[in-house]
């Protein structure tokens, strides 16, 4: 059983990878390593790529269809791209600019695509 409460409200920061501040994708390398998962870390400078154009089997992630706990939710929010982490069949984690770690129903966000972490 793993847990993420201790997250919730802790503020976003731009590469952020500790408990001052998380970006999407080191929220996302947190809740793996709770997982038991180890995804690579990765600093984009480019806001609008694609989570795994052409570094798929460098960040240890695969496309699929299942929404399954620990599967990685790629969305486009606020022209940008953002990730959270799939926690309950209904609901993903992530990490925002205004709101800092939340969590939210998947959908509340459109997603494009679903990664595994393998």
């Amino acid at each position: 059983m793993f847990t993420v409460a201790d997250l919730i409200g802790i503020p976003w920061k731009l590469h952020g990878r500790d408990k001052n501040g998380y970006d999407c994708y080191g929220l996302a390398i947190e809740v793996e390593a709770r997982l038991g998962k180890k995804l690579q870390d990765v600093y984009y400078e480019d806001n609008n790529a694609e989570l795994c154009s052409g570094k798929a089997s460098t960040l240890n992630v695969k496309p699929t269809k299942k929404i399954e706990v620990g599967n990685i939710l790629q969305m486009t929010f606020n022209n940008e791209l953002h990730i959270g982490v799939v926690i309950s069949p209904s609901t993903f984690i992530h990490s925002t600019r205004n709101q800092g770690v939340r969590i939210s129903r998947i959908g509340a966000i459109p997603y494009s695509q679903v990664y595994e972490v393998v």
